[in-house]
């Protein structure tokens, strides 16, 4: 963010003079945050379905199978980049704080049924979401709304992004 300058729609890079419209660079940006996390997610899935597979005979079922159950996750793995961007587009300086909110989600995710934490707490993370993909009927209503949620977060970050004062550094 220090090597950008304000130039009107566009965003100038002080490296080398290139102005880039704002949105372009903000879609190449959210481009590699949120295919970047589906990739490595789908990497994931299917080696632990492959390996998997492996070991009981059927790497091409349970690769698909894990494949999905990984792939499943991605919308709450979208959220926190929202909040970035969100944060990006209105208070620069604080982006950092995406950060905090990932940790938080993780943290409530992983340790809000250990600590005891009221359900409505736990709910506050993305994560706790997810529906059961495996063994059982899915029920895409939370994907649904964590797909809203996030791309409300998203469009709001670029409108906000798309208008305020870009200040080089």
């Amino acid at each position: 963010m220090h090597n950008l300058i304000a130039d009107g729609p566009r965003v100038r890079f002080q490296a080398d003079g290139e102005a880039v419209a704002r949105r372009r660079w903000s879609l190449s940006h959210l481009t590699m945050a949120l295919g970047g996390s589906a990739v490595v997610l789908a990497s994931g899935g299917l080696a632990a379905g492959i390996a998997h597979g492996l070991r009981i005979g059927d790497p091409f079922g349970q690769g698909g199978r894990m494949l999905g159950a990984a792939l499943v996750q991605a919308p709450t793995t979208w959220t926190p980049a929202g909040i970035a961007m969100l944060l990006f587009g209105l208070l620069p300086r604080l982006t950092a704080l995406a950060w905090a909110a990932l940790v938080a989600f993780v943290l409530l995710g992983q340790l809000g049924e250990l600590l005891q934490l009221d359900d409505w707490v736990r709910d506050l993370s993305p994560f706790a979401h997810v529906p059961r993909t495996l063994g059982g009927p899915m029920d895409l209503g939370p994907l649904l709304w964590l797909g809203i949620v996030t791309a409300a977060l998203l469009l709001a970050g670029m409108a906000t992004f798309q208008r305020r004062d870009v200040r080089g550094g």
